[in-house]
């Protein structure tokens, strides 16, 4: 049996630990920062900022849901060349898995963790989205299913 919108997203809240995940709307949004600092190393300032999220679209009348994420970077570089700045942004919409990890050492890293000589981070998108999916799918919610399945 298909647990009832309203009842279904009063549930959001039992998925916060230790992910970040709410309600607007009719749609359950995810959002994680990955990893901001700021890094200073003997030549060079820099900074990185990754973020992901998954929205989830709820459809009540055929109990199915739909995610489409969003990732996306930023940062800056000064170094003895001038300034650069850049970043991305990316959606998608179907079934995949990320994973990504980085460990920079030979600088001084600032994060909200404080300062270390060592900014080391990683992300599995499926640590992330697969409580999300599996809370829909125990709660009577179906997957929708696209062109390929």
């Amino acid at each position: 049996m298909t647990t009832s919108l309203p009842e279904l997203l009063a549930k959001v809240d039992s998925l916060n630990d230790p992910a970040n995940y709410e309600v607007d709307g009719d749609t359950i949004v995810g959002r994680w920062d990955i990893v901001r600092a700021q890094s200073l190393y003997p030549t060079e300032f820099r900074t990185i900022d990754k973020k992901f999220s998954v929205i989830i679209t709820l459809n009540e009348a055929k109990g199915t849901w739909k995610p489409r994420e969003t990732d996306s970077e930023g940062g800056m570089v000064i170094d003895g060349d001038g300034i650069s700045i850049g970043g991305s942004a990316n959606t998608f919409s179907g079934k995949r898995t990320q994973k990504s990890f980085s460990f920079e050492f030979g600088g001084v890293n600032k994060t909200e963790d404080g300062l270390s000589p060592v900014l080391a981070w990683s992300f599995d998108s499926d640590k992330i989205k697969k409580p999300l999916f599996e809370f829909l799918e125990a709660n009577g919610w179906k997957r929708k299913k696209g062109l390929f399945g």
